[in-house]
C-alpha cells in the first residue's frame, strides 16, 4: 500500500514524459527560405593555353520547389577563347542549361524550379578552352545558390 503513491508518480512521470513535440512528424521537409546548396564560386582559370572543366553535384530527397541563383562570370574574348557553363537538374521544368560564352559576360542568372518526387539533384559546371596564351582566363559561376521556396 505505501508503494502505490511511488507507483502513481512513475506513472505520471511517464506519460508527461512521452508526451513530445512532435514537430518533424508534423512538419516534415526543409523549411521554406533555407539554403539547401550554396558555393562562393565554382570557376576555372587559365594562363597557358588548353582545356579546364570544373564541376560540382548536389542531391537531396526533397521535393518541392527551389529557387536557383548565380552569377556567370567570364573574361573569354573569341577567337582567343571559348567558355561553356552548365547547369544540371531533374527538376521540372527539365533543365538542361549549356550556354557557351564568347564574350566577356557579369549577368546573375536565376529560375524556379519543382521538384515531385524520389532523390533531386543539381551539378553545376564551368569549361574553358584557352587557345591563346596572352593572358589569364577564366569562367565562374559566383555566389551560387539554391534556395527551398
Amino acid at each position: 500500500m505505501k508503494y502505490i503513491p511511488f507507483l502513481l508518480l512513475i506513472s505520471i512521470v511517464s506519460i508527461v514524459s512521452s508526451c513530445s513535440d512532435d514537430t518533424t512528424t508534423n512538419n516534415p521537409g526543409v523549411p521554406a527560405g533555407t539554403v539547401m546548396y550554396s558555393a562562393d564560386s565554382i570557376s576555372v582559370w587559365l594562363s597557358t593555353t588548353g582545356f579546364a572543366r570544373d564541376s560540382v553535384s548536389y542531391s537531396t530527397s526533397e521535393t518541392g520547389s527551389v529557387l536557383v541563383e548565380f552569377t556567370i562570370q567570364s573574361n573569354v574574348d573569341t577567337p582567343s577563347a571559348y567558355g561553356k557553363f552548365g547547369f544540371y537538374t531533374n527538376a521540372t521544368p527539365v533543365v538542361p542549361y549549356i550556354p557557351n560564352i564568347y564574350a566577356p559576360i557579369d549577368e546573375p542568372f536565376s529560375t524556379n524550379l519543382s521538384f515531385a518526387s524520389g532523390s533531386t539533384y543539381f551539378a553545376f559546371m564551368v569549361q574553358l578552352n584557352n587557345y591563346a596564351a596572352t593572358f589569364p582566363r577564366y569562367v565562374r559561376l559566383k555566389s551560387v545558390k539554391v534556395t527551398k521556396q
